[in-house]
């Protein structure tokens, strides 16, 4: 009935006076109890002596469809009234209008329709009042609405946080995807945010939503109890709250609201069932020494208690209070205190090993810089007994002059260079005459003496030439190396070397050639080329010294390229 149908004098047989707000299927009308589907037509006539002020109403969520009229101004409607299911469009829109009346008394006719539902009606209560008030009124319920949904969906953010990066607490996960699950579903109620974001949203769809948000609840904060107090609590609960929530998210994905809405009271019993089990598990918990488990106990106390008021308002039918996010709110209040008190003993704890690690660090440094010190010491000391060794490996121990060795990789090394510059190179084998007449008549240490002498000094004619380098070859003999320079140059050293090494005159009194010690030297010269032997080399070189020996001694004989040997000092020209 609409309200010009009233005007008409078309009353119905069967209009009674009913309070407000009223489910029908809780209402009985002779003897026989309303059912949840139907429309119905309310009217009231107001009188009121203030008709200057303009006056607001407030109108609530109705199931599940509704007009309303001031006199016969439509002024609000939700959805579209109908007298079956295919006529009757259901909505979730609660508004606040506003009305001039005309006069002092003025009617209010509302119309509602209900197949979707299973309860029929109006749960809370439409409010009457004055601009002013309905307005102020509102925008509290919608400021408080909006903080508390700001403050679960940034608590969630949060903890979703912490529980990303301190992954050994997972908690921190599950109570962030609740703080969000609670604040998505504040937005189903009260001034149910949500189809005002999104105004064409079918009313079945956002229905589903409201209570799959609802049902996901129970297993997200098992699951934050259950890791909260690992030791007091039970897995297989937990376990059985995912399943049961899994088995009504799928109900309500699958039927229509009139068939899982009627499982709903069996789920606010599982509800209670998750308090009570909730309730033993904080009564274990006090048990432990950890002193912030009274803070823990206090926010889920709180947060157990509203739940249960919002599901005796459930099976009471009482107009909705929706406080289970307000518990919410306070529980993550508690759980921040817990946090903090956890950072601050980290900090101290972190203040305690940094003052710690830095005493161990100026320990170990002090350690450090005089462990350095000594290895920089036997680092030194190294590197001298390296110098030493390489010494002893190349150099002769009694003369201090190059060793064979070294004479070998220097003799290959000339050898090379000079090939690729076709420069010549002169080999010289110098034998001291009549060494061991010398060592049987004086005596070894005085041999070894004249070794050194006559070493020293063949050290300082040759070593002074460009690339010249002398070395002891063994026993008396010596060997020479003096690149670049043609044969008459180096013939021309070779005989300057025999005269400097008699005029040290070292006394030889049994040599037959001198009685000052002397040397006997064979020389070579060549261009050496890539495929040149160094053994013939040095053969001729030492030919050459053979032939010197064999001319009587003390004196320079020079291998020519064709074999023969000249000698620079004839026995006969001696003196």
């Amino acid at each position: 009935m609409e309200p010009g149908d009233f005007s008409e004098g078309v009353i119905s047989n069967e209009a009674s006076v009913v309070n407000l707000p009223l489910i029908w299927n809780t209402h009985t009308i002779a003897g026989e109890t309303l059912p949840s589907e139907g429309y119905a037509t309310f009217r009231l006539e107001v009188t009121t002596a203030d008709t200057e002020n303009i006056l607001g109403l407030q109108v609530p969520v109705m199931f599940s469809a509704n007009k309303l009229w001031v006199d016969d101004r439509l002024i609000a409607q939700s959805g579209e009234v109908g007298i079956d299911q295919s006529t009757s469009i259901p909505q979730k829109h609660p508004r606040v209008v506003y009305f001039s009346p005309e006069s002092s008394s003025f009617t209010i006719t509302l119309q509602i329709s209900n197949y979707h539902h299973v309860d029929g009606g109006i749960l809370d209560p439409v409010i009457l009042g004055t601009s002013d008030n309905i307005h102020a009124s509102h925008m509290m319920e919608v400021i408080f609405q909006s903080v508390i949904i700001g403050f679960l969906v940034l608590a969630g953010i949060y903890h979703i946080g912490l529980g990303v990066f301190r992954r050994t607490e997972p908690y921190f996960y599950y109570f962030g995807l609740l703080c969000l699950v609670a604040a998505f579903r504040y937005l189903m109620v009260g001034d149910v945010f949500f189809t005002k974001f999104f105004p064409n949203v079918d009313w079945e769809l956002a229905n589903k939503l409201d209570y799959i948000s609802l049902y996901s609840h129970v297993p997200l904060l098992s699951m934050v109890i259950y890791r909260l107090y690992l030791k007091e609590s039970y897995r297989w609960f937990t376990i059985i709250t995912i399943i049961v929530a899994v088995i009504y998210d799928l109900l309500t994905i699958f039927t229509e609201a009139k068939v899982y809405l009627l499982f709903e009271v069996y789920f606010h019993l599982f509800m209670i069932i998750c308090v009570c089990y909730s309730l033993i598990v904080l009564a274990r918990s006090l048990r432990s020494k950890h002193a912030e488990r009274y803070y823990l106990l206090i926010g889920i106390v709180f947060l157990m208690i509203t739940i249960l008021i919002d599901i005796s308002a459930e099976f009471l039918r009482l107009p909705d209070v929706d406080v289970y996010p307000i518990g919410i709110v306070f529980f993550v209040i508690c759980l921040s205190l817990v946090i903090s008190r956890r950072l601050s003993k980290s900090l101290d704890l972190s203040k305690s090993l940094a003052n710690d690690l830095a005493q161990l660090n100026s320990d170990l440094e002090a350690k450090v810089e005089a462990r350095t010190n000594q290895l920089q010491q036997s680092n030194k000391k190294l590197k001298e007994l390296n110098v030493k060794l390489k010494n002893m490996a190349l150099v002769d121990g009694l003369t201090n002059i190059p060793n064979r060795r070294q004479f070998d990789d220097y003799f290959k090394e000339q050898m090379e260079l000079c090939a690729k510059e076709k420069a010549p190179v002169s080999i010289l084998f110098l034998d001291i005459d009549y060494f061991k007449k010398y060592n049987d008549w004086y005596g070894h240490q005085k041999g070894d003496e004249c070794l050194q002498q006559v070493a020293q000094e063949l050290d300082k004619q040759i070593s002074s030439l460009p690339g010249g380098l002398v070395s002891r070859y063994g026993g008396e003999e010596f060997v020479g190396l003096i690149p670049r320079l043609n044969q008459e140059e180096a013939e021309r050293v070779a005989r300057d070397i025999n005269k400097q090494i008699e005029q040290l005159e070292i006394a030889h009194h049994t040599s037959p050639v001198s009685k000052y010690v002397t040397l006997s030297i064979g020389l070579y010269t060549t261009v050496p080329d890539k495929q040149m032997d160094l053994n013939s080399v040095l053969k001729q070189a030492d030919e050459a010294l053979y032939q010197a020996k064999a001319l009587g001694r003390n004196q320079v004989a020079s291998k020519t390229g064709t074999g023969n040997v000249v000698p620079f000092q004839p026995k006969e020209e001696r003196s």
